[in-house]
């Protein structure tokens, strides 16, 4: 995940103007500790330029011209180095072109070095520590693979170690006399697959989200072809890696492994953006945090109506399958009778979603009179708010489902384990409950391969709508028919 130029303009803009926002505070600080009125502001002018023009210069190409691995590993070390080299040359500089005030010149210039130093600190420290967040919460984690055979000066093994909870190396695929292998890591020996299928088949059981390709004359180019087709059709990233050993050889490749990859090509997915990442986990935290606050008077009436009725407990936590595969804790206001899961095996043969794993039935017996109200306003869905906030689900994205239904998912459907789980998606502002398994999950993979802040707010504006159309009295119009709603995303 590189910075592009425009966004890092931003940042570095952003540095600038802390820095500048606290020139006064330095200018007054100065007045009072140094007495005098006014600092020698052009020779500082020239000093601080030379300083921040050398620590940006630096900073970019040290720090922000490589991906986010490189950024968790080395941010501290880059900016002390910076900051340092910055200060070694403004110093003999001064020395030379400038004739030494010993009372006020680098008393003042010392307290703006150091406040220079202190922002520079405090926004590496903050992007550093949101970049840590998000790591932890999981959104730049992803399932590697490897194509083709690496050369012998790049380090596989420490490439691929885990850096900040954002790679997992699952395993090698390569080919010998027109054979295709296959070594899943940890294993010592590679075993055949059956055909070039095999590749998706691995693609997908796997939930691969990233592949790098090592080029060299034993990838046969038809595979290479056909495998980068498939991983553009999957939206899946990757890389092409030339053969070092006919890179120029000037050029050090083998010493800045494993922060760095010459590429030949790179495929990356919108999925993928740090800023569009960032803004939707900050909606989220804003979003949920507010709506949790303001529920709380109707969230204590809704538990002590459900508490009333049975006393049973309020809440309805389970297990589901969260952001790449790791489980959570989900919480739902309880809507059924206490021993509900019991009574769900004598109601299978009435299961209205034959074609999967999912459950649901019209007039399920099993909901309660409070759980009806409930589920008609969508009341039971609110404790999920909880869910946004602790970070393991978002307010957009494909429904998070049982273990024991993800254990029945076939090919693609793993691929949606990619997106953070959402209380709202495409299916239930398409067809909500009408919908099966089939079209549920198409839909969940469409928001995945086509996901960008726009579509989320669609969904978003779509779904406040359907939630206050009980309250209004307004009527719902019913949807187009589900095929064009699917190949065509703007019917939202």
């Amino acid at each position: 995940m590189k910075i592009k130029k425009p966004k890092l303009f931003i940042i570095l803009s952003c540095q600038a103007f802390f820095f500048a926002s606290s020139f006064l505070l330095v200018n007054e600080i100065s007045k009072l500790l140094l007495h005098y009125t006014y600092p020698p502001f052009n020779k500082l002018i020239l000093f601080l330029f030379i300083f921040f023009a050398t620590y940006f210069y630096l900073t970019w190409r040290n720090l922000y011209s490589r991906n986010f691995h490189y950024y968790l590993r080395n941010t501290y070390h880059i900016v002390i180095k910076n900051t340092a080299v910055s200060v070694l040359i403004i110093l003999p500089v001064s020395i030379l072109l400038i004739k030494i005030e010993k009372t006020h010149f680098f008393p003042a210039l010392s307290l703006y070095l150091a406040m220079g130093i202190i922002s520079f600190f405090i926004m590496h420290g903050s992007q550093f520590l949101w970049l840590k967040y998000l790591s932890n919460l999981g959104y730049f984690r992803k399932n590697y693979l490897v194509i083709g055979n690496p050369d012998e000066h790049f380090p596989l093994n420490s490439y691929f170690q885990d850096i900040g909870n954002t790679k997992n190396y699952i395993g090698t695929i390569n080919m010998k006399n027109e054979h295709y292998l296959w070594k899943q890591a940890g294993e010592q020996r590679f075993r055949s697959l059956n055909n070039s299928n095999g590749l998706k088949e691995i693609i997908l059981k796997e939930n691969i989200g990233e592949t790098v390709f090592f080029l060299g004359d034993e990838l046969n180019i038809d595979f290479l072809l056909a495998a980068v087709n498939l991983c553009q059709d999957l939206s899946i990233s990757y890389y092409l890696v030339p053969e070092i050993i006919q890179l120029p050889k000037k050029y050090p490749w083998n010493k800045i492994f494993p922060y760095y990859i010459p590429i030949m090509e790179r495929f990356m997915c919108g999925r993928d953006s740090l800023t569009s990442i960032s803004i939707k986990r900050i909606l989220d935290i804003i979003i949920s945090t507010t709506a949790l606050i303001l529920f709380i008077p109707l969230g204590i009436l809704i538990a002590l109506a459900i508490r009333i009725e049975d006393g049973g407990p309020a809440f309805y936590i389970s297990t589901r399958i969260g952001k790449n595969g790791k489980p959570i804790r989900f919480y739902k206001y309880r809507t059924m009778i206490i021993n509900a899961e019991n009574e769900k095996q004598k109601l299978l043969k009435y299961n209205e979603r034959s074609d999967g794993p999912l459950f649901k039935i019209k007039d399920d017996p099993r909901v309660t009179g409070v759980g009806r109200i409930l589920r008609k306003y969508s009341l039971d869905e609110f404790p999920q708010l909880f869910n946004v906030f602790l970070g393991n689900m978002s307010l957009v994205g494909p429904r998070p489902h049982l273990p024991e239904e993800v254990a029945e998912y076939k090919d693609s459907d793993y691929l949606r384990l990619e997106c953070m789980p959402g209380i709202v998606g495409l299916p239930q502002i398409i067809g909500r409950n009408t919908l099966g398994f089939r079209e549920w999950v198409y839909l969940d993979l469409k928001y995945r391969k086509n996901w960008s802040l726009l579509l989320d707010l669609k969904i978003t504006f779509k779904t406040v709508k359907l939630l206050l159309a009980p309250f209004t009295g307004s009527k719902i119009r019913s949807n187009k028919p589900l095929k064009m709603s699917i190949n065509n995303m703007k019917d939202l």
